[in-house]
């Protein structure tokens, strides 16, 4: 049976990173992706500033100084200032984080699906492949998750259409459509155009609604529909010589939906706890901190569905008028 140091399940963002951390130190580095393309994905490719210690600017699409919030009682533009948001098509992302890996010396097969899981080797297309540690970087619906009896509770859900239309602002609507709390979005891309909506996991047809809505009045073509569930259920990432990162582990926005920054610094981390028995995991712990800021925002918004139309048409507009005041909350909160 042929045995690896590491094995990284998932070829995304959290997977890659880890890999490429591991291979650097001279760890023999196996990368297993279920797909036959790598950063072939479900995500808008939103970006933020502290992505940008990762990803060179020379793969990014666009960058906005600026953004439209659109609400019931009005459309602002809000400066973003320090905060720029920029997009990245998800799969030339995934490309670059592929060859950075291999690079360093990890090997990454594609088309290679996980079928078992043991305590000391998995089974992948039918062949057993040993490993002293293994990395669940496999999405929100990771195997490796299900392979250690950790039950997927809390997710929220994510649709979009990748449209013809071009678009030129990065534009955020905050709005009770239907009675459902969701957000929305345009995120222009070079070639297309993102637009759609995340909220609770079960109101899926109801937001489906919502953004058909949306695009119509906006004269937006609806050209390819995709949907997704997002883990932000967290329980946990460290089980003995198993590790989960990404949104295996639930480490994503339950906000914002956010979740290639949490990818990426928790693949960094948790890479550098296999070579380091004493690494405390400082990323981890920063976004479990942010993490848990955002989800009590959204707790108190969810209360009552008075809540967000007070906040987003009296309370928005208010703080928008007060730079400073804007930006220590998102220092605080990291919205963008």
């Amino acid at each position: 049976m042929q045995s690896y140091d590491t094995i990284v399940v998932g070829a995304g963002p959290a997977g890659l990173t880890a890999a490429r951390v591991l291979a650097e130190a001279g760890r023999n580095t196996l990368v297993l992706e279920k797909n036959r393309t790598i950063g072939q994905t479900i995500c808008a490719g939103g970006l933020t500033v502290r992505d940008m210690e990762y990803v060179p600017k020379n793969i990014v699409d666009s960058e906005f100084n600026y953004m439209l919030l659109h609400t019931t009682k009005g459309s602002y533009e809000v400066d973003l200032g320090s905060h720029p948001v920029f997009t990245v098509d998800r799969e030339k992302l995934g490309q670059w984080m592929a060859k950075e890996a291999q690079k360093a010396g990890a090997l990454i097969m594609t088309a290679s699906r996980v079928s078992a899981v043991d305590e000391n080797h998995i089974v992948v297309n039918g062949e057993k492949i040993g490993f002293d540690h293994l990395v669940g970087a496999d999405g929100s619906n990771s195997i490796i998750r299900k392979s250690l009896d950790i039950t997927v509770d809390k997710t929220a859900i994510g649709i979009q259409y990748l449209s013809k239309t071009l678009r030129n602002d990065l534009e955020v609507f905050v709005d009770d459509f239907r009675d459902i709390l969701v957000y929305g979005w345009i995120f222009p891309h070079k070639g297309f155009t993102s637009i759609g909506m995340g909220g609770k996991t079960g109101k899926g047809a109801l937001m489906r609604r919502s953004l058909d809505m949306l695009c119509d009045r906006l004269n937006i073509e609806r050209t390819r529909f995709e949907a997704a569930r997002i883990n932000i259920d967290y329980k946990g990432f460290v089980f003995k010589n198993m590790f989960l990162a990404g949104d295996a582990a639930g480490f994503a926005s339950g906000l914002t939906g956010e979740g290639i920054y949490q990818a990426i610094l928790s693949g960094d981390d948790i890479a550098k706890g296999i070579l380091n028995k004493e690494y405390r995991y400082p990323g981890i712990k920063n976004i479990l901190k942010i993490k848990n800021r955002q989800e009590n925002i959204l707790r108190i918004l969810s209360l009552n569905r008075n809540i967000p139309q007070i906040v987003f048409n009296k309370a928005v507009p208010f703080f928008l008028k007060r730079r400073n005041l804007c930006r220590m909350i998102n220092n605080k909160y990291n919205v963008v």
